[in-house]
C-alpha cells in the first residue's frame, strides 16, 4: 500500500508540492521494472513523483506512470529536491522520454522565444544539464537564457534575479569551460550590468584581440570606457529594475510617478547608449498623453522611432496623438 513520507521515512528530505503531482514512498528495496526486465530502477529511499491523477491506482507504480510523473515534475521544477536523482533515473532509464524532451528543446531553438516559451528552455536545459553535469556548454545555455529573460522588456521587473541566475550558471560553465570564448564574453557582459566593472576587464582582455568584427570593437569600447570610468551613474541592472517598475506604475494608471521614474533613467547618457531601449521613450510618451501633455508625447515617440523605425505601436501612437 502506500507510505506516506512521514511513515518511519524521517530520512527523506520532504519533497517540494507541485500542482499536479503527488508522491509515492516504496518500501525498503522497491524498485520499478520495465522494457521487458531490461530497466531495473531502485526507488526505496525516494519519494517517486506521479501524476495526480494517476497515484490512486498506484500500488505499486508502473514503470510507464514514474516517467510520466518525473518528467512532469522536472519540466514545471527542474531545481527540486532529488532533481539530480530524478535526472539520472530518466537518462539511464527513459530513452523516449530524453528523445522527446531533445526534440521539444530543438523546436524551441528553432522559433523566437516568448516568456513563456523562455521559461520552458530554460528548464529543459537544466534537466539536461542534472544528466551531463560536467557539459560546460549547457552551463553556457543555460546563463545566456537568463541573461536574455534579464533583459525582457516583460520581465524587467525581475532583471536582478535572472542576472544573478546568468552569472551563477555562467560561472560553473567557465569552471567546466575556461577557454570557451562565448562564456567568457556572456560573463564580461552580466558582470558589467551588475556592476561589477572591476571584473570585465578580466573577461573581456584577451577576447578583443582574438575576436573579429563588431564583435571586437563593442570589447574594445566597452573596455575603454570602464577603464576610463565612463560608467552609469548606478549599475544598468538597477536602472532595469527602475524601469519595470515605472511600467508597473504606467498600467496601474500612476502616470505622474512613471514619467518620474523614466525621465530619471533616461537623464544618463551612458546608460542610454549603452542599452538603447526604445520602449523607455513609448512609455514615457504615453504617460505624457495621459497627463494631457501631447507636445512631449510627440517628443518622445519619435525619439522611441528613432530608435526603432518599426516600432509600430509608437508610430501608432503617434499618428493618433491628436485624435
Amino acid at each position: 500500500m502506500h507510505e506516506k513520507l512521514t511513515d518511519n521515512r524521517e530520512h527523506l528530505t520532504e519533497p517540494v508540492p507541485v500542482q499536479g503531482i503527488r508522491y509515492y514512498v516504496f518500501p525498503p528495496g522497491g524498485e520499478v521494472t520495465g522494457r521487458d526486465g531490461k530497466v531495473s530502477i531502485p526507488c526505496g529511499d525516494l519519494p517517486v513523483p506521479l501524476l495526480e491523477e494517476e497515484w490512486q491506482e498506484a500500488d505499486p507504480p508502473s514503470y510507464d506512470a514514474v516517467g510520466r510523473g518525473i518528467y512532469q515534475l522536472l519540466r514545471t521544477d527542474p531545481d527540486v529536491p532529488y532533481a539530480a536523482r530524478y535526472a539520472g533515473i530518466l537518462r539511464d532509464g527513459y530513452p523516449h522520454i530524453v528523445s522527446e524532451m531533445a526534440s521539444h528543446l530543438l523546436m524551441m531553438e528553432r522559433k523566437e522565444m516568448d516568456v513563456a516559451y523562455l521559461d520552458r528552455k530554460i528548464a529543459s536545459l537544466k534537466v539536461f544539464s542534472l544528466m551531463e553535469p560536467e557539459n560546460g556548454r549547457l552551463s553556457l545555455e543555460i546563463g545566456s537564457a537568463y541573461l536574455e529573460k534579464g533583459l525582457s522588456i516583460q520581465l524587467l521587473h525581475l532583471a536582478t534575479s535572472s542576472l544573478y541566475q546568468a552569472e551563477k550558471h555562467l560561472r560553473k560553465g567557465e569552471e567546466l569551460s575556461p577557454d570557451d570564448r562565448t562564456i567568457r564574453y556572456h560573463l564580461g557582459e552580466v558582470s558589467y550590468i551588475l556592476g561589477r566593472y572591476d571584473h570585465v576587464p578580466r573577461y573581456w582582455s584577451d577576447l578583443a584581440s582574438r575576436l573579429e568584427g563588431e564583435a571586437s570593437e563593442r570589447i574594445r569600447e566597452r573596455l575603454r570606457r570602464v577603464e576610463a570610468g565612463i560608467l552609469p551613474r548606478v549599475p544598468a541592472v538597477d536602472y532595469l529594475e527602475a524601469a519595470g517598475e515605472a511600467f508597473a506604475l504606467y498600467h496601474r494608471g500612476e502616470y505622474e510617478d512613471a514619467a518620474g521614474i523614466l525621465l530619471d533613467i533616461l537623464d544618463d547618457p551612458v546608460f542610454c547608449e549603452e542599452f538603447p531601449m526604445p520602449e523607455l521613450f513609448y512609455v514615457l510618451g504615453l504617460c505624457c498623453s495621459r497627463l494631457g501633455m501631447p507636445r512631449y508625447a510627440g517628443e518622445y515617440f519619435r525619439e522611441a522611432l528613432q530608435l526603432n523605425p518599426d516600432y509600430r505601436e509608437a508610430r501608432s501612437a503617434l499618428d493618433n496623438l491628436y485624435t
